[in-house]
Parts: C-alpha cells; sequence; structure tokens
C-alpha cells in the first residue's frame, strides 16, 4: 500500500521537528538542569544547588584559560554537570566515553559529574581526571571557535584542534594527565610558540 504525498509529508515534517529540537537542545540544554551559579566568568548548571566550594575551580579555570592569547574578558562560558547517565547518552551520543565535551553548536561544556570537594570529574565508569584541567580544555575549544569559526575548526588537523586546548589547560605543557596523544598535540604547539615564538594564527595555517 503506497503511502499519500501528505502522509510521507507529515512524516518529513514531524523528522525535521525532531531534529530541530534535538540540534537546539545540543546548543542550550539549560531546560533539562534545575540549578545554576555563575562566577568568575563561568555558569554551572546543574540538578541540584552547587556547594559554594565551586568558586575556587572556577577561578582556577579562569587564571588558567587568561593564559591564551584568545583569552576574551566578556566570553561566559556554560558548564552543564550532566549526572544523570541517560541525559549523558542523549547528549554526546558517540561522545559518551569522553571525560567532557564541548559541544560545537553552542559551545555548551558538559561534563557527568563534578567532585568539588576532590577537584575532580568523575565519568560514570569510575574514570576521573582533574577538575580545572578538563574544564580549561573545553573552555579553549570555545576560544578556538570563536576565533576561527566552525568549518574551519573542522579542517584542523587533529593535532591542531586538539593539542591548543591541551596546552593551555596542562599549563602550557607542563602538567597533564591527559591519553598521550593529547599531551603529544599539545608538546608540538609548545615547540611552534616557544621556540620559534609563532603566533596562535600561524600555527593553525599548516
Amino acid at each position: 500500500m503506497k503511502r499519500s504525498p501528505g502522509l510521507r509529508t507529515k512524516i518529513l515534517g514531524a523528522c525535521a521537528l525532531i531534529v530541530a529540537g534535538y540540534v537546539a537542545l545540543l546548543a542550550h540544554p539549560e531546560p533539562l538542569f534545575s540549578y545554576s551559579l555563575t562566577c568568575s566568568n563561568i555558569t554551572f548548571f546543574a540538578h541540584r544547588p552547587l556547594p559554594v566550594e565551586i568558586v575556587g575551580i572556577a577561578a582556577s579555570v579562569a587564571r588558567r584559560v587568561a593564559t591564551s592569547e584568545l583569552r576574551d574578558s566578556a566570553l561566559v562560558q556554560r558548564v552543564f554537570i550532566v549526572e544523570r547517565p541517560w541525559v549523558w547518552i542523549l547528549l554526546n551520543g558517540p561522545y559518551a566515553r569522553s571525560m567532557a565535551r564541548n559541544v560545537e553548536l553552542g559551545n555548551a561544556i558538559l561534563v557527568p559529574a563534578l567532585d568539588v570537594d576532590k577537584g575532580r570529574v568523575r565519568h560514570f565508569d569510575g574514570r576521573t581526571a582533574d577538575a580545572v584541567a578538563t574544564i580549561s580544555h573545553e573552555a579553549v575549544h570555545t576560544l578556538v571557535q570563536r576565533r576561527i569559526g566552525l568549518l574551519r575548526l573542522w579542517r584542523l588537523s587533529w593535532w591542531q584542534r586538539e593539542g591548543y586546548p591541551e596546552y593551555i589547560a596542562s599549563e602550557r605543557g607542563t602538567t597533564s594527565e591527559a591519553p598521550k596523544p593529547y599531551r603529544d598535540a599539545a608538546r608540538r604547539w609548545k615547540y611552534f610558540l616557544e621556540d620559534r615564538a609563532m603566533t596562535f594564527d600561524q600555527v593553525v595555517r599548516f
């Protein structure tokens, strides 16, 4: 039995609405979170009230990100503490194993859970990472995208795209818990920026 053109149009329209709604949710997940707190130009979103001690993490992230030549003192970053596995999967899909993610459509920064007392990002599978370094890395992704645009960002080599955020997040390549490929990429940036005295714009032209 053939579907009528009207039914096909309705199905396509419904699919388009679902896709548009999902994209909007990725860009602005705020409706999924009940609480927020802004400090040091970072707004944290969570499902429960945030401890005041989070201001220390925010201040440390702000100081680290400010060492980048791309720094923007007027920019307010958004960090979403997901905590619920189903929300994490909904927002991350194939990136669900990541310790954190900067969603390129809107630059929402997602972390699975945040142990404020220990200063650690905690994944649902038990892995942990330094909270300041993790959030700083994702925040620098926002700065890079604002500098060069999304299309150019997608065309960068992996070491260019991930190395610069890790270089800044690891205090210019001096401290890092990141996997080896990230550390190696950060070292490449350290060489070009420090040993060869190049600028960010010059390195991304390679």
